[in-house]
């Protein structure tokens, strides 16, 4: 198997030998009766059947016994690049240029390492200066090429890889990018060109069909893939990812039991293939087969724990078909357990309560994570979620306390924990400081209060096939569903097949009486993951805003869904319901929860009567429906109670007419952060004009601004796949 950088200059057996002899003591102890030239050789080897780890080892050895050995360094390199190993691969890209000044393949390799560590102006420099001395030089070409396709040019790295191929028109890495960069501009005919050429030139070679058949599956042609696919498996009949792709076409063909036997015979060559885990598991997951599928991801997500769409298909195949009172929820909840608690050492809160959320979600019945999010209730000031929390936990939680119980000798009657005593006392005393507090003197339960006043409809497009991850785009449309489940003011929903366009969501929406809808798409590579979500008008349809997410890291996936609830939140005016009226005091279903503050002050307007703009967010209503105004005088957390001001002479107000927020107190003390308490970031953020009523939300929205200004390097999957090209 050759290496992203197998196509280098072999060294001369005369050099070679040469550099063999200038073995010094140091030799002693590497390897009784190997020299340099030897060790060189067998990680050359090595490297050329892909075992990059043995080859790393020989080629240190053969460093030992010859510290000046430049094509060991360089070839070094080249096993740390494709390791990832990319400050080391600069490193020893260094160390081979001492001793083999005019190798321009060098300073190549150093340019694609640096490119991998986002040093772009350094890349670009390496390149330019390779070009400045060798004008015709195409290895320094495609780097230049790759660093427009991280800025966004695609016609800029389509003139480079033209150029290349002018100087070489066999040239395989040029016909296969500008087939890649030509799909992805949309012409998929001049795509089809440049593959056929590279069949032509080389129809010996697996990889050439094995992006044939990406181009194939990419443009919907999956019969054409399934073949090209094959072709490449005839050729090299060990070449894994032309398996996967393969498998990925026969899924998207709804032919799940010859994708399960294929994604079998993956594992039976090695196990580690958590793709090849995930696949069979979503395969078995069409035929019905839900406890098969199960054992599949957990199985992969044994061998990958940091495989996040795995982990939400999982979970999602919980939610849908397994009873809460599964014993095994609690072991799947453990993760995000243990996951809250590492970033409360981080003292990242955000990240600690939404942990505590998932796996509530998993394990409603979890008495520790359960008890974990009471807490962060309690230290943010909110005493009557708190109590609803200690409430659930001592009506519900009646097994998890077992293991913990003391018996008095004397008695068979168990004692309570130290948690449950606490628990207890403090429910009687948060009962007691309760009762003079606004649900008891207008005598109403703050838990059944329907205080959904959005409806939202969540849409995605589908790629043919996808790489690293099938149905990718229905799994994250429905975690993005999820993830507002603790949002009351929001009733969010999916459909959880994809639709062709804008045009069909747009009639879904509508017939489903939306206020708006969301079409997303997502694109990821090992490393990154992209969220683009356009937000619409569900009653005319116009476009109301564009959310773009980009994170790297571990748990990209997840945050890149909270940045996205956050950014629909904050468009969402905050918008409530009239329950009484009494001597122009209104209370109303809105408190500190939702983000009200003594002193705000609302438009009261006939029920029915509110509406979304035509264009961009807010809302509009008729003058004529206006009832007058309310300002909060006093607030509970889920209620609010002040001065109601009528408009005109008579007070038509009724019970169960809106509210809509048309301005905070200047002084307000709201929460400068926008990480903010445990509920800043599930309850909507903008007044009746859509622009942020709180200081929270503001100050997420210029974090907002400023980051869609900030230049940054994105991986696409179209680099990836070009990167990939050996």
């Amino acid at each position: 198997m050759k290496s992203r950088f197998g196509k280098y200059r072999e060294i001369i057996c005369v050099a070679a030998v040469a550099c063999a002899l200038c073995a010094g003591p140091q030799a002693q102890g590497v390897r009784q009766g190997e020299g340099a030239l030897s060790l060189y050789q067998k990680a050359f080897s090595l490297q050329q059947e892909g075992d990059f780890y043995g080859a790393v080892e020989s080629y240190r050895e053969a460093l030992l016994v010859n510290p000046q050995y430049g094509d060991a360094w360089y070839n070094l390199a080249i096993c740390t690049y494709n390791l990832g190993e990319y400050d080391l691969c600069v490193e020893y890209s260094d160390n081979a240029a001492k001793y083999a000044r005019n190798l321009t393949s060098i300073q190549n390799l150093k340019g694609m390492a640096l490119i991998a560590l986002g040093r772009l102006d350094e890349a670009r420099k390496v390149f330019d200066d390779i070009l400045a001395v060798y004008p015709n030089d195409i290895e320094a070409r495609f780097g230049l090429a790759e660093l427009n396709l991280y800025n966004g040019s695609l016609s800029s790295a389509e003139n480079l890889y033209l150029d290349a191929l002018k100087r070489d028109k066999k040239n395989r890495k040029a016909l296969l990018s500008l087939a890649l960069v030509s799909a992805e501009e949309g012409k998929d005919a001049v795509a089809e060109r440049y593959v056929n050429q590279a069949i032509t030139y080389h129809n010996g070679d697996a990889e050439v069909y094995y992006l044939a058949s990406y181009l194939a599956s990419k443009r919907g042609d999956l019969e054409d893939a399934e073949r090209l696919a094959r072709s490449a498996i005839q050729i090299n009949n060990g070449y894994d990812r032309a398996y996967e792709l393969l498998s990925s076409i026969l899924y998207t063909q709804d032919r799940y039991a010859e994708v399960i036997d294929l994604c079998d015979f993956r594992i039976g060559r090695n196990r580690n293939q958590t793709g090849a885990w995930y696949l069979k598991g979503l395969a078995q997951k069409r035929l019905s087969r839900n406890e098969a599928a199960i054992a599949s991801f957990n199985t992969g997500l044994s061998i990958n724990p940091q495989d996040e769409v795995m982990r939400f298909a999982l979970e999602q195949l919980v939610d849908s078909t397994i009873s809460l009172e599964d014993s095994r929820r609690s072991k799947w909840a453990q993760y995000h357990v243990n996951k809250a608690k590492e970033y409360n050492r981080n003292f990242d809160g955000p990240s600690e309560r939404y942990e505590y959320q998932k796996a509530l979600a998993v394990d409603p019945f979890n008495a520790s994570a359960r008890q974990a999010f009471a807490n962060l209730l309690e230290r943010d000031g909110f005493y009557e979620l708190y109590l609803q929390q200690l409430k659930f936990i001592k009506e519900n939680d009646t097994t998890a306390a077992a293991p913990t119980v003391r018996r008095d000798e004397n008695t068979p009657k168990a004692t309570k924990t130290a948690q449950e005593r606490k628990n207890d006392d403090t429910i009687e005393a948060l009962e007691s400081l309760m009762s003079s507090n606004l649900a008891h003197k207008w005598n109403v339960d703050p838990f059944y209060l329907d205080k959904t006043r959005w409806n939202i409809g969540i849409y995605f497009r589908q790629e043919a096939v996808q790489l690293l991850h099938a149905d990718v785009d229905e799994v994250i449309a429905v975690a993005a569903k999820d993830i507002f489940k603790g949002v009351p003011s929001a009733s969010v929903d999916v459909q959880t097949t994809a639709v062709a366009g804008y045009g069909e969501a747009y009639r879904a929406a509508r017939t489903a009486g939306r206020d708006y809808f969301v079409v997303l798409s997502v694109n990821e590579t090992e490393r990154t993951f992209s969220l683009d979500a356009d937000i619409y008008s569900g009653r005319t349809g116009t476009k109301t805003n564009t959310v773009h997410v980009y994170r790297t890291g571990n748990d990209r996936i997840a945050k890149s869904l909270r940045r996205f609830r956050q950014a629909l939140l904050d468009m969402l005016p905050i918008r409530g319901t009239v329950l009484h009226n009494a001597s122009n005091t209104l209370l109303v279903d809105l408190g500190k929860s939702d983000g009200v503050v003594k002193g705000a002050v609302f438009d009261v307007v006939k029920k029915g009567k509110i509406k979304t703009v035509d264009t961009g967010p807010g809302v509009n209503y008729n003058s004529n429906d206006i009832l007058g105004t309310f300002t909060v005088d006093s607030t509970n957390e889920e209620l609010a109670e002040g001065t109601y001001k009528k408009r005109g002479f008579y007070d038509t107000l009724n019970e169960g007419d809106e509210i809509i927020l048309t301005r905070m107190p200047s002084d307000s003390s709201e929460v400068q952060s926008p990480d903010g308490n445990v509920v800043t970031d599930t309850r909507p953020a903008a007044d009746s004009s859509g622009e942020p009523a709180t200081k929270a939300a503001a100050l997420a929205e210029r974090e907002s601004i400023k980051e869609s200004f900030r230049v940054q390097a994105k991986e696409s999957p179209l680099i990836t796949m070009i990167q990939s090209i050996l």
